[in-house]
């Protein structure tokens, strides 16, 4: 184009006299640069090209640990509100705040006289309901009817399926095993008849002679046939199995001296040695019976067995009674023990509320304890990170109030009862501190807990990572690729873990290499514009560098309750 031709001398002058103070601006300038240049480190320094400025580094060889930090408030390894269960003056109390106690040492003692009354009257009711239960336990064992005494069973009139009353006569039970035979002999032969002397008994229609001893001699008096007065001697034989009630017989008696003393009576019938009456004694119904008029029985044999629903009944009601008493008196002696208040802990009395002389109240705190021999913070972790939080874990502890002072903390706990809030889910960690020197239960302190560990692995600063993996290598043979300065060109390279500053480089790069990259906002780094690294990132949303307060890896995703992993709240 021609238009310059076409300008005005004064114009064309006035050019021609500016070029020379321009040619020494623009020397200054480049004099400036240079030593700006100069004087940046050597490690990394910036330069200003046609349009973008970059900044210069190499890829290095570091130690990278991985931590998640969040904050919490300390407490007391273990704490205990003692509260009183009953009521009354306290006796003693001799105790004060601070004092350090062990576990099972007295507290409080409270006057105990009303449970002593208490646990007497239990002790009474106990024993009632006792034997009312042994009553209704024996009225069972009556629904059982036994022979008493062994022996030949007569007038039996029962059926199974009869109702039995109370008092009822069952069978009669006769001992026949032994025959007993009374006869009457004169007075005058009185002072000469005893028990035990031998006695001839004779049983006519038998034809037989039995050998027996009197049993007993009575005072019973009577007038023969003949009118001559005369007593009863009772004679006991044994049965050879033959005789019965019915057999008529005859006795008389052998004097020590050879004399024999005749029985002036008319012959008489046998009676049973033994002779019983079964009656019931119980109300029921018969279920069984076991035998039948004429047999012989041995004692203790069962003859009926009765039932009653009502028996049932009323030993159930006793069982339960007698157990409700026997809880009851429980119930009282373990309030008796209340009376006497013992620390549940190893600890300190942080509280008092009550002292001797004052009246406890049942459910009113009478003072607390904490177990001082470490703390313990529960920390609120994101559920991108609780996958990499694990028992044992070590942690570093640090409080405002204690200046330059960090606490080593072991992870004691990992809770898999996770909280939503806020479309955000977090589980509760607790961290144990065993040397706690100045710190106190309450206390606000930052914790952040060791992840990994990793010495000596590649590095390069965090913003020289582009979008896709790429990085700005400096080329060995001084090309230069699309859209990078001059003599570098872009690489991608396969990521690791980072911490506030630096990302591990796990391949596309070897140590040395001198990377570049654009710090200004806006720019393709992938830390930038995404808030996390990716690629070779093994932790989702983690907290990194070395505790830093305030990092957190996990892009824009809202925290749980301002509980957010790396922040505080």
């Amino acid at each position: 184009m021609k238009l310059l031709s076409k300008k005005s001398p004064s114009a064309a002058d006035g050019i021609k006299k500016s070029k020379k103070p321009l040619v020494i601006a623009l020397v200054a300038v480049v004099a400036v640069i240079a030593v700006i240049v100069a004087l940046l480190p050597k490690g990394q320094h910036t330069v200003r090209s046609e349009q973008t400025q970059y900044r210069y580094d190499s890829a290095r060889l570091r130690d990278l640990t991985s931590t998640l930090t969040d904050s919490g408030s300390l407490e007391p390894a273990n704490s205990y509100t003692v509260i009183s269960l009953v009521s009354g003056e306290i006796l003693s109390a001799d105790f004060e705040t601070g004092d350090v106690v062990s576990k099972d040492d007295m507290l409080y003692r409270v006057d105990s006289s009303d449970a002593a009354s208490n646990i007497e009257r239990a002790e009474n009711t106990l024993e009632q309901r006792r034997r009312s239960y042994d009553k209704v336990l024996q009225s069972k064992q009556d629904l059982t009817v036994s022979a008493p005494i062994g022996g030949t069973v007569s007038g039996l009139s029962i059926q199974a399926g009869n109702k039995v009353s109370n008092g009822a006569v069952v069978a009669t039970i006769e001992d026949t095993g032994k025959l007993l035979l009374t006869e009457y002999y004169s007075d005058e032969y009185i002072a000469d008849i005893y028990p035990g002397m031998a006695a001839t008994v004779s049983v006519p229609d038998q034809m037989m002679t039995l050998t027996g001893s009197v049993k007993q001699v009575h005072n019973l008096r009577r007038l023969s046939p003949t009118g001559v007065s005369c007593f009863a001697v009772t004679v006991q034989v044994d049965n050879p199995g033959s005789l019965t009630l019915e057999s008529k017989s005859t006795c008389w008696l052998h004097g020590s001296d050879g004399e024999i003393y005749p029985t002036i009576a008319d012959e008489d019938g046998f009676e049973a040695f033994d002779r019983k009456t079964v009656s019931a004694k119980i109300s029921g119904t018969a279920e069984t019976v076991h035998i039948r008029n004429g047999e012989i029985v041995q004692a203790g044999q069962v003859l009926v067995e009765l039932s009653s629903d009502t028996i049932d009944d009323e030993i159930t009601s006793a069982r339960d009674n007698l157990r409700d008493a026997e809880l009851s008196l429980e119930d009282r002696y373990d309030a008796l023990d209340n009376y006497t208040i013992q620390a549940p802990i190893d600890g300190t009395i942080v509280d008092k509320y009550y002292k001797a002389g004052e009246n406890a109240e049942t459910g009113k705190t009478l003072c607390t304890i904490f177990d001082l021999s470490c703390l313990t913070v529960t920390l609120y972790i994101d559920e991108l990170d609780i996958h990499n939080v694990s028992v044992g874990q070590r942690a570093q502890v640090t409080c405002d109030s204690i200046e330059g002072k960090t606490y080593d903390g072991t992870v004691t706990e990992v809770s898999i009862n996770g909280t939503a809030s806020g479309g955000v889910t977090t589980y509760p960690v607790t961290v144990q501190i065993d040397q706690t020197d100045g710190l106190l239960p309450g206390m606000n302190v930052d914790v952040s807990i060791l992840i990994s560990d990793n010495p000596n692995v590649l590095t390069i600063p965090l913003d020289a990572v582009q979008t896709g993996s790429r990085v700005l290598v400096k080329t060995a043979d001084g090309s230069t690729g699309e859209g990078a300065p001059e003599g570098y060109d872009y690489v991608k390279v396969e990521i690791g873990i980072s911490d506030s500053d630096y990302v591990q480089i796990i391949s596309g790069l070897s140590e040395g290499d001198q990377i570049a990259w654009q710090p200004a906002a806006g720019s393709s780094n992938i830390f930038g514009m995404m808030g996390m690294p990716m690629g070779g990132m093994p932790m989702g949303g983690m907290s990194m560098g070395g505790g830093m307060p305030g990092s957190q890896m996990g892009g824009n995703r809202p925290s749980g309750g301002g509980s957010m992993p790396g922040s505080r709240g």
